[in-house]
């Protein structure tokens, strides 16, 4: 999980990046859309549960890989747009791990690994949810966007609402059985139903196997 975390951090700054870069920003900007799309959600997430440090402050990691996106993009732009498809299904892996994290971190956090009860479900779900949408968010709206999330095909925040929500009731059961559901309930939403889906582009020369959206 944690190889997978880094992953989709890296992804969701990329993701981030290209979006300013698109706007003609420089790379002060650029690279600080990155930042904010990576960990911009899991900030939220630790400043509402009460969570200090935050997580990027401990584990510079997460800050180092934000930083090389935003400014690999900035850079080779053509690169990264070339390779779309590649890094939407990263981002979507990521999106499947941070959803997870975001559970993990705050059930452990706020209920001390017993999360039992509506409140939990409720609490732990939206934040799990949070970390994996925020950042694109805050992103969206330092750059005076409506976010994309929001849009009526967009399946970010269905995808990161069922994973969540997938981990929380089977993580009772089996962790590991949580975390492979989890995942397969976001990939499928992100990568079969979405209309910008890998399912989509793999079956886009045959109209008849495309999925109706």
């Amino acid at each position: 999980m944690y190889f997978l975390d880094l992953i989709g951090t890296f992804a969701f700054a990329v993701a981030g990046a290209f979006q300013a870069r698109e706007k003609k920003l420089n790379i002060f900007a650029v690279a600080l859309m990155g930042i904010v799309t990576a960990v911009g959600g899991g900030t939220f997430r630790d400043l509402v549960i009460g969570r200090t440090p935050l997580f990027y402050l401990k584990d510079q990691n997460y800050l180092l890989l934000s930083i090389i996106g935003g400014v690999a993009t900035y850079y080779i732009p053509h690169f990264f747009k070339k390779s779309f498809s590649f890094f939407r299904f990263l981002d979507s892996l990521g999106l499947a791990a941070f959803a997870i994290i975001g559970i993990s971190v705050t059930t452990s956090h706020l209920f001390g690994g017993n999360p039992h009860g509506i409140i939990a479900l409720m609490v732990s779900v939206m934040m799990g949810t949070i970390t994996g949408v925020g950042g694109g968010i805050i992103r969206n709206a330092l750059m005076g966007n409506l976010p994309s999330v929001f849009n009526q095909e967009s399946t970010y925040i269905p995808a990161a609402f069922l994973g969540s929500l997938a981990f929380y009731v089977l993580m009772f059961v089996d962790t590991n059985t949580a975390i492979f559901v989890s995942m397969v309930a976001t990939l499928v939403i992100r990568e079969i139903v979405s209309p910008h889906g890998v399912y989509k582009k793999v079956f886009r020369k045959h109209p008849g196997l495309e999925l109706s959206y």
